[in-house]
């Protein structure tokens, strides 16, 4: 169970359709009014692989915790939990209602090479969206009051499911 997100979107299927990984989020400028220049500087605005149909779940924070506590709190390795580029611009495109308001981001995990970052999706005031990144090691405590929403794929894919859970028992064997 995790008892650092709880899971909003339920049962209802947000499904992403298949991309060719040619979006990337620093290149969004379609959907996005600004746009974090770190896309640039830490080389994380490279094309992804293409991707087929995917189910998604959204989740609230309800307890404190960095980007690894949340990506973490699954019990599944966080390659599991990524999404690509474009497959976050597409979320973000789709299903704009799923999007958190008032300021406060909606996380998604992408990988770029070997390493880990977190696209924060949010609206500014006039409604147009923003995103920024952060790598997933940053050690910012992200308070549960502010409601942030965190988006990854649907563990309810059984067979993906089982394949991430054999992953992890072998990365992190049984003592």
């Amino acid at each position: 169970m995790n008892n650092r997100l709880r899971l909003i979107s339920g049962s209802r299927p947000l499904l992403l359709n298949s991309t060719d990984g040619q979006e990337t989020l620093a290149r969004a400028t379609d959907l996005f009014r600004y746009i974090d220049s770190n896309f640039d500087h830490w080389n994380c605005n490279g094309f992804g692989p293409p991707t087929k149909e995917t189910a998604v779940q959204v989740h609230e924070i309800v307890r404190d915790s960095t980007f690894q506590e949340m990506f973490g709190s699954f019990g599944v390795t966080v390659d599991c939990l990524a999404l690509t580029q474009a497959q976050i611009k597409q979320f973000a495109k789709r299903y704009p209602d799923w999007l958190k308001k008032g300021g406060n981001g909606t996380f998604f995990l992408f990988k770029t090479g070997d390493e880990f970052f977190v696209a924060a999706v949010y609206f500014f005031v006039d409604g147009r969206l923003g995103v920024r990144v952060r790598r997933l090691t940053l050690e910012r405590v992200f308070r549960a009051q502010k409601r942030h929403r965190v988006v990854v794929k649907s563990l309810a894919q059984d067979f993906y499911f089982s394949a991430c859970t054999a992953a992890l028992s072998i990365a992190i064997p049984s003592l």
